[in-house]
């Protein structure tokens, strides 16, 4: 009774400040008085033998979460992942949660019981209960019971299962692609015989037919693979199922002798890009020379080609950039229509690049590139700084503009994010220029920078407004504005030397809520103690310390529930604290002992109000006497089930989600007359002092409210050109000639070098563009011409005219022939003394035509001496977050895609 008492005290306490005021600046709601659970009894403990590395809710019919079945997987005892498999049958109960071992060594042939460990689960949405556990060893596992029952099936090719990477088909539950690496590698990773063979299963795992032995010599090996149906169309027709993309080594009846060249050894011309219909039964249906890596993003292929190819993707004779570097610099090339015709993606950048990043725009309709470029004079990509340049989408596949300069980059991941579920909203952190030429790391000068229009434009975040932990104020009394600044730490700081720091967070079921750790100054601050924990109820805009600590978060109940704990990079801890009103006040969960907390883990959907807190057990000393390890061996693993509803008990209440609902309030989005990407955005969101819970029928979605009218936010600079105050500058040694795609697309470019940003939806573009419709296409207006394609100017209307002299000429020829050899003479007689009087009139025309063909043959020369300068390389690194196996160092990493 004396917890529900407390209980009931917090949730009165809401209430009382909602009658008092509300909003985020209510200096009220900080006043809340702090709680403790459970009042009662202590929270349960589950240990594993490692530490748990992942964990996944399984799922349910139609994409929905099956919560009743939970799976943990471990790091081995190697240190490796593919260690046990836990899983739970109550809703993650702490006593629901058994090892999966014996279970699993049980349906292993005699002979095989230490193949236990497991790498990956997956399962088709069409069949969810059907689930493959990916093995470590030489078997996989299938269960059709949510881990009841397993099955053990031979891997592929008789392979090591950690070794291999699968992919389930989108549409077919059935059928997976696996890549394997060849049981020769065990021997001798040098071997020619040492590659990757691709398998395909259309049982899902019982069987596998090795495609490789299919192509009947045609391939010798694979690189890169993806099913092909994530494109809608290939070659103008649907795709079929069996379409498959990926990237060969030919093989001896390709090559007429050829027999691959072993694991991959880097940016390869050897290796080429195919996509095959029927399984490679038969010659591929489309090939790309050189192509080595690619990836499918916003519905379009982008795929990497060494810089040194001596043809293109048409298989013509191409000129190899003079900056190229054998083995580093590539050239990325794209098709966003089906898969089948790529043309060159254009930077305006006159630099070779060693990699890229990726991230997808919030339609899912294009992407931004990061492109870390090769720097004049540099060694490798080690020896360049740790930067990339972000590039922002035209309405084609090849335009990029300049977006944000001197991104961060730690190895192959970038510190630029979408604000989840906020159209148009990034977060990025910049090297500012005092970093160029300075003698300390590049991590003492990063600065956070936020994008409200899709990249257009970028600001630096305001420091909170006050400060519930004084030692989160770093600010010098009396220092400039740009000396405190909030600064927030990124996807790179996850793998920083200084220590791991959780890197900024939102989840589209949490519209509007970001949190992250960083610190107010001049720049991101690594050094120990500077780091506080920060929360935003406005997708960035302000944001309020919610923590003097290096915390670890997530959010559940679609934003109603937020819970936090120290990071382990704090040390040892025993307090995991839940806020029921987005930070304003903060509730303890004491548990059993102290741990190291590696992560929070919620539902995928963030709707629920159970969290997994896991980590590992800390040595146990007089300086932190709850721990419980005592040495000798590698620390367990720990994990707790903190379900906020049952430690809240009968006070728990469901919010009323009728229509005008006190319990609920509209949100302008991310602030009252703002427009995102041309619109205005509303939310209906639970009010912060609501002191009750989302239900299952909440949606909380933000909602389009109506068009703005078009404004320089609307706009960011064209292909060449780059931002200087509120005009569009241009960019040095950077021409429309530069790019060849451009001059050869039908692109129409304004006068005003402006463009609308991508999935812009703004009226009245002619008052910030009046001479395109900001996309690409005329308006009718007096701009730059059409570059090639349709319009009225062009290469289209040269090519027109010149086929028109074509066919004139072809009928006079005709007709010379037939009056010579088929008419009589007094036909010829009566013909010329009709045609006389035209004949003359006819003259005066030619001389007129003959006068346009040599001004048209003058003006044709001039354009291709101008195009005969290629556009600087881009290169591929394909990933947001790098999954590079550990052993497989010597080839560049790739796109996940996600």
């Amino acid at each position: 009774m004396k917890w529900l008492a407390a209980a009931s005290v917090l949730l009165a306490c809401a209430a009382v400040a909602s009658a008092r005021c509300q909003g985020p600046d209510c200096p009220e709601l900080r006043s809340c008085a702090k709680k403790t659970f459970p009042q009662q009894g202590s929270i349960g403990v589950i240990s594993t033998a490692t530490r748990i590395s992942d964990i996944r809710w399984a799922a349910g019919p139609d994409g929905a979460v099956n919560d009743q079945y939970i799976f943990a997987l471990t790091i081995d005892v190697d240190g490796f992942p593919g260690g046990a498999l836990w899983r739970s049958d109550k809703h993650g109960a702490y006593d629901s949660w058994s090892d999966q071992t014996q279970k699993i060594a049980a349906a292993l042939p005699q002979g095989n019981i230490s193949m236990t460990g497991v790498m990956d689960i997956l399962w088709h949405e069409k069949k969810p209960d059907r689930i493959f556990f990916q093995g470590k060893g030489r078997y996989h596992f299938v269960s059709t019971d949510y881990g009841v029952t397993y099955k053990a099936l031979p891997t592929p090719g008789g392979t090591e299962g950690y070794a291999q990477e699968i992919r389930p088909h989108p549409r077919q539950p059935d059928w997976l692609l696996a890549r394997v690496r060849r049981n020769e590698c065990l021997i001798d990773r040098r071997s020619l015989s040492c590659a990757y063979d691709l398998f395909l299963s259309q049982d899902f795992a019982a069987t596998w037919t090795n495609l490789t032995a299919n192509s009947e010599g045609r391939v010798a090996s694979f690189r890169d693979f993806d099913w092909g149906c994530k494109m809608d169309m290939f070659a103008g027709k649907p795709m079929p199922d069996e379409a498959i993309f990926a990237t060969v080594y030919p093989g001896e009846k390709a090559t007429g002798g050829g027999k691959g060249k072993g694991l991959y050894p880097g940016w390869d011309k050897d290796l080429h890009y195919a996509v095959s219909l029927d399984f490679f039964k038969t010659p591929a249906v489309k090939t790309v020379p050189c192509g080595n890596l690619f990836e499918i993003v916003a519905k379009k292929v982008f795929l990497a080609v060494p810089s040194e190819c001596p043809v293109g993707p048409d298989g013509k004779a191409r000129k190899t950039p003079k900056a190229s570097v054998s083995g580093r610099t590539v050239t990325m090339y794209v098709s966003d229509a089906d898969g089948d015709e790529f043309t060159e993606v254009c930077l305006p950048v006159n630099l070779e690049d060693d990699g890229y990043n990726m991230i997808h725009t919030h339609d899912r309709g294009a992407a931004f590139i990061l492109a870390d470029h090769a720097e004049p004079g540099s060694k490798g990509p080690q020896s360049d700084s740790p930067t990339s340049d972000a590039y922002a989408p035209a309405y084609n596949s090849s335009f990029y503009t300049v977006s944000l300069r001197s991104v961060y980059r730690r190895e192959f991941i970038a510190d630029f994010s979408r604000v989840e579920g906020i159209p148009g909203m990034f977060i990025a952190n910049q090297v500012d220029d005092a970093a160029m030429g300075a003698t300390k790391s590049y991590t003492d000068f990063l600065q956070t920078r936020l994008s409200l229009n899709g990249g257009g434009d970028w600001q630096p975040l305001s420091r909170p407004e006050r400060f519930t932990n004084p030692q989160c104020n770093t600010c010098k009394a009396g220092a400039p504005d740009h000396q405190c600044r909030l600064h927030l730490h990124g996807p790179t700081s996850w793998f920083a030397p200084e220590g791991p720091r959780p890197n900024f967070y939102s989840h589209e079921a949490s519209p509007g809520l970001v949190i992250a750790t960083g610190n107010v100054g001049p720049h991101l601050d690594f050094k120990s103690g500077a780091t506080c924990t920060y929360l935003s109820r406005d997708a960035g805009l302000t944001w309020e310390d919610v923590a003097d600590y290096v915390g670890i978060y997530e959010f559940g109940n679609n934003g109603g529930l937020v819970v936090l704990a120290p990071h382990k990079a704090e040390g040892p801890t025993n307090m995991v604290q839940f806020s029921v009103d987005q930070g304003a006040c903060w509730h303890d969960v004491v548990l059993p002992e102290s741990i190291l907390v590696d992560n929070i883990r919620v539902d995928p959907k963030a709707a629920g109000h159970l969290f997994l807190v896991h980590g590992q057990a800390c040595l146990k000393s007089t300086t932190h006497p709850n721990c419980t390890f005592m040495g000798g061996s590698t620390p367990p693993g720990r994990m707790f089930a903190i379900d906020v509803r049952d430690l809240l008990g009968s006070d728990w209440r469901d919010c009323n989600a009728a229509a005008g609902s006190s319990d609920y309030e509209t949100w302008a989005v991310p602030k009252p007359d703002t427009c995102l990407l041309g619109a205005r955005y509303s939310m209906v969101r639970r009010r912060r002092d609501a002191g009750c819970f989302n239900t299952a029928s909440y949606n909380g979605t933000v909602m389009q409210q109506a068009l703005c009218n078009c404004t320089l936010a609307d706009t960011e600079c064209e292909f060449g050109y780059e931002r200087n105050g509120t005009s569009c500058a241009k960019m040095p040694d950077i021409t429309s000639t530069t790019c060849p795609t451009l001059e050869n697309s039908g692109y129409a470019m304004s006068s005003t070098n402006l463009r609308l940003v991508h999935a812009d939806q703004c009226t009245g573009v002619a008052a910030v563009i009046p001479d395109t419709d900001g996309k690409g296409g005329g308006a009718g207006g007096g701009g730059k011409k059409p570059h090639g394609g349709g319009g009225d100017g062009g290469h289209s209307g040269i090519k027109t005219f010149f086929l028109l002299v074509l066919v004139t000429g072809i009928l006079v020829v005709v007709a010379g022939v037939v009056w010579t050899h088929c008419l009589p003479g007094h036909i010829k007689d009566r013909v010329l003394d009709l045609a006389a009087p035209l004949l003359g009139l006819a003259a005066r025309g030619f001389e007129a035509v003959l006068d346009l063909v040599i001004t048209a043959w003058d003006w044709l020369r001039a354009k291709l001496s101008g195009a005969t300068q290629r556009s600087a390389a881009e290169a591929a690194y394909f990933e947001p977050l790098a999954e590079v196996d550990p052993e497989d160092h010597r080839s560049p990493p790739l796109f996940p895609g996600r």
